[in-house]
């Protein structure tokens, strides 16, 4: 649905203070690990304005449910832009038209693409995402937000309920919080334990985690997403080579007696 320019000033003019403190909160939780939560008064501002209108009424209430969510979107993409130690993950803002579509399941099955840009997950009706028959599900769990370089889960409200249970591939393509004394690997999945913001491999298939017995997975199909992760793989190996070649011809060369020369990748 094509949204109208009164619909999206309306909707911005009387979000952005609201929209910019979470997306402030969010980008200092990715570079530091801090708690979304921490601040309460936040946290229910922003479930509040969320889910203060269902879509499904009307027209006129779904292109201001699209406002509002692509007015956050474009928030958190430039508040991220801007903060040194996550601006990696807005590269390439501004040279797509939209932002990349998010394929998402709910325990498993229901499987569907969503393009807004960012979408609701939880058990309340104004969710995209409505999880039923889950009373452990919190009415509004988390938000998800399409960037240039993931897919950012910001959950405000379970206190670190909302995790990663699976992913399908085993390197460091999920980016995380920076922190000093683990692998990007691990610091992600500390994140998603913890309460913190964190950001998926665009690319990958992951599971998480969000009530007793709900489960969303994003990413693509399993087929799809093991050639990507055995793509990604071999443009590392590759990457490797090259800058290994590149290192290696920049070098004098070490006169050696000829009987103990040896190529350094020659095992013995």
């Amino acid at each position: 649905m094509a949204l109208g320019s009164d619909t999206a000033a309306f909707v911005e003019e009387h979000n952005a203070p609201l929209l910019r403190a979470a997306a402030e909160t969010i980008a200092e939780s990715l570079a530091t690990g801090a708690l979304l939560g921490s601040s309460p008064a936040l946290a229910q501002a922003v479930r509040d304005a969320f889910l203060a209108e269902n879509a499904d009424a009307g027209e006129a209430a779904e292109r201001r449910c699209l406002a509002l969510r692509k007015a956050f979107a474009d928030e958190v993409r430039r508040t991220i832009a801007s903060t040194p130690e996550v601006s990696y993950l807005a590269e390439g803002l501004g040279t797509h038209s939209a932002a990349a579509p998010v394929r998402v399941e709910i325990r498993g099955t229901a499987g569907r693409t969503l393009r807004s840009g960012a979408f609701l997950v939880g058990r309340a009706p104004e969710c995209d995402v409505q999880a039923f028959g889950d009373s452990t599900v919190l009415p509004l769990q988390c938000i998800v937000v399409s960037l240039p370089q993931g897919i950012l889960i910001a959950d405000f409200w379970s206190g670190g309920a909302t995790h990663v249970t699976w992913r399908s591939g085993g390197d460091s393509c999920i980016t995380a919080p920076v922190m000093e004394m683990a692998s990007p690997a691990a610091a992600s999945l500390l994140a998603a334990h913890s309460g913190a913001a964190f950001v998926l491999d665009q690319g990958e298939r992951t599971v998480i985690r969000i009530g007793e017995r709900t489960t969303i997975t994003l990413g693509p199909k399993t087929a799809r997403a093991t050639a990507t992760t055995k793509r990604k793989a071999g443009a590392a190996v590759k990457a490797d080579l090259e800058a290994a070649t590149a290192g290696s011809a920049t070098k004098a060369p070490r006169a050696r007696p000829a009987s103990r020369s040896r190529s350094p990748c020659t095992s013995t």
